[in-house]
């Protein structure tokens, strides 16, 4: 497949999914459900939007497109279409505050909304979407009512599930979804992405080491410095983190976990940002040191990697996946974190 229709879109990279949807538009065979799966930001919500407004447009300029310009196309990407619903942790907090409590997990209670919005007839075109990010948090009581809707999905419902991590799901959810998992966006096609945005190519190639192959991240931090700087801080609290002594990763280790309950997506920034960390530490000691992401630490970092084995580091960044997938499975956020870093090797 040629980028084609990616570039119609407006999708950076993810060439193979977009053609998949697009051809399901052209030949109007539409699945009511679907599993998106990848990092935060790597263009979850911008596939789902593309793919609304190509099936809502009216005048499309080829088939499988969508123009962009029409009131339909516009509400989609305001996110005020009347036939599109979205609920995620912040709009069930929001619902929650005003009930008198919080979650961190999708509820049973938000997954009857779910239900109840799949089942309106749409206002304005063909199908009623509902769309639900931040799946990987459903809890799995919440997973089971879902399950209702799935089994009897209405024959004008479509509805997307957004998720970091598939196997956050249960199997009967995932059976009943077609899945498409976004892998990381090369660098240098965001790079360009960035260009053809207004970036100078200096930036450009700044903000596209930090994404971590997530085209929405440096979108957002192109438009928003604070972004970026935010980022080069985690990095450099990632380096104090894994360069301190035992009684101090342990003491940040706890500090990380008692933030988790209320800045969920901020604490997986920081242990991806400690991982690409570790993984920079990896490839000095391969000999690869023009291949890391933080140049601006690559001298500190040098320092560091001398103190270990390549055996080190691999179990350091083994460690770290697993205390993400720990959290995503729910594990007790201070055993997750205390038990990750006390895998990393002595300084």
């Amino acid at each position: 497949m040629n980028s084609t229709a990616s570039t119609a879109w407006g999708v950076a990279g993810h060439d193979a999914v977009v053609e998949q949807l697009r051809r399901q538009v052209v030949v109007n065979q539409v699945r009511h459900a679907t599993l998106l799966t990848g990092p935060a930001g790597v263009g979850k919500t911008t596939l789902v939007n593309a793919y609304l407004k190509a099936l809502s447009c009216p005048e499309p300029p080829d088939r499988g497109a969508f123009c962009g310009e029409c009131r339909s196309c516009r509400k989609i990407e305001r996110g005020v279409h009347p036939d599109v619903q979205r609920f995620d942790l912040e709009s069930q907090a929001a619902a929650s505050a005003r009930k008198g409590g919080l979650n961190r997990q999708i509820t049973i209670d938000t997954a009857r909304d779910v239900r109840a919005a799949a089942v309106m007839r749409p206002i304005e075109g063909r199908w009623r979407a509902v769309v639900i990010d931040d799946a990987e948090t459903l809890a799995e009581p919440a997973q089971e009512a879902l399950l209702k809707t799935l089994e009897e999905p209405p024959p004008s419902m479509l509805l997307f599930l957004l998720s970091d991590d598939q196997n956050a799901l249960l199997p009967t959810i995932r059976s009943r979804c077609q899945i498409f998992d976004l892998r990381s966006v090369a660098r240098e096609t965001i790079e360009t992405l960035l260009v053809e945005r207004g970036a100078t190519p200096d930036r450009a190639g700044e903000l596209s080491r930090m994404a971590l192959g997530r085209p929405g991240w440096a979108l957002r931090a192109l438009t928003k410095p604070a972004l970026a700087e935010e980022h080069l801080a985690d990095v450099e609290e990632a380096l104090a983190w894994l360069g301190g002594d035992d009684y101090r990763r342990l003491i940040t280790a706890v500090q990380q976990a008692d933030r988790f309950g209320k800045h969920r997506n901020d604490t997986f920034e920081r242990l991806t940002v400690l991982q690409t960390v570790w993984r920079d530490l990896i490839l000095i000691g391969s000999g690869l040191t023009d291949r890391v992401t933080y140049i601006t630490a690559r001298d500190r970092m040098t320092t560091l990697a001398a103190n270990w084995t390549l055996s080190d580091l691999h179990r350091a960044i083994t460690a770290v996946q697993t205390c993400m997938n720990d959290l995503e499975a729910n594990v007790r956020p201070r055993l997750a974190m205390e038990t990750m870093v006390l895998q990393w090797p002595n300084r």
